[in-house]
């Protein structure tokens, strides 16, 4: 599955992006995924970024690793998703909620 949300971070970037990644894990390059934008309401994109930084806080809590945002939350979020048996639901909830 080679999904690559593009979600910027407005504010601070403290090492949310970006951390000492291995170059050697080909597979896992950046060079070698396809860039996939979304277009995200403002709160959405604020649930998600706080979702973020408080999973890497517990890690850092427990002396877990840092996760990257795109290379690893982003990707697992949404292969979490489309596992969901109600996803069906959530984009037609979604959908009529927005034709109102």
């Amino acid at each position: 599955m080679a999904i690559h949300p593009d979600v910027s971070d407005t504010e601070d970037s403290d090492e949310s992006d970006t951390e000492d990644s291995d170059e050697s894990d080909n597979d896992e390059s950046i060079r070698n995924k396809k860039q996939y934008s979304m277009y995200l309401d403002e709160e959405l994109q604020e649930e998600l970024d706080d979702i973020f930084k408080k999973f890497n806080a517990r890690r850092k809590l427990n002396d877990e690793p840092h996760v990257e945002k795109n290379r690893h939350f982003h990707q697992g979020l949404i292969e979490a998703a489309l596992l969901d048996a109600d996803w069906e639901d959530y984009v037609e909830r979604r959908f009529e909620k927005t034709s109102e």
